[in-house]
């Protein structure tokens, strides 16, 4: 997707303003947890030790969150970042070309968190549940290439890699049944699997930033 006007760009405003009113509330240190609507309906304030700042702004595409990066990184100070974000740019009849572009936006954000020194989780968007309300709305074969794009991506760069399109799939390219609520958003069940992964993931990053710190 390229750069256009978003039916959204209010909402986010209005993100933007939550954010930083929760940004006092978490402090430097915390889980800074950014992507699109995925993100922004997680509902837990904790995960591990670390509070959460929930910096997820639903309708946005990858090209439209990088440059929230930066201004992210820098008034929160995270000590660790989750990032998800893809969903938004696999819409029906997306070219492998636009992916291309897609692919550059996300290099860019993970630039991003390389130069700040914050180590980030990556995590492939999951796949989409067939036959509910926004289903057609989205195209199962972008969201598996953007996934297998996000991997070979962060592959070495990211502090982890947790591959949801993988762990939420059918083994046939949709999400399993009951994952989604519409398609495309995630079911309560689906975001206890997803807390899940991130308690897991998140404690053996720490773990590993703790020795790496000088003096531990």
């Amino acid at each position: 997707m390229t750069s256009q006007p978003s039916p959204f760009a209010s909402h986010w405003l209005i993100r933007d303003i939550v954010i930083a009113s929760h940004r006092a509330a978490v402090g430097p240190g915390g889980l800074l947890f950014v992507g699109d609507s995925l993100v922004e309906g997680f509902y837990w304030n904790r995960v591990g030790s670390l509070p959460v700042l929930n910096a997820g702004y639903s309708g946005i595409w990858t090209e439209a969150l990088e440059p929230r990066i930066p201004l992210l990184l820098q008034s929160a100070s995270p000590g660790i970042a989750v990032l998800l974000v893809g969903t938004n740019d696999a819409k029906k009849d997306c070219s492998e070309s636009a992916l291309d572009g897609v692919a550059e936006h996300f290099d860019t954000i993970l630039r991003h968190f390389e130069t700040a020194a914050v180590p980030v989780i990556v995590m492939t968007p999951p796949p989409i549940e067939r036959a509910k309300r926004l289903t057609n709305f989205y195209s199962a074969d972008a969201m598996a290439s953007l996934s297998r794009r996000i991997v070979q991506i962060a592959d070495g760069r990211a502090a982890a890699i947790a591959d949801l399109h993988t762990a939420f799939g059918d083994g046939a390219g949709a999400a399993r049944e009951g994952l989604t609520t519409d398609g495309v958003h995630l079911s309560a069940r689906a975001y206890r699997q997803l807390h899940d992964v991130l308690e897991k993931t998140v404690a053996n990053v720490a773990m590993r930033k703790g020795h790496d710190e000088p003096g531990a």
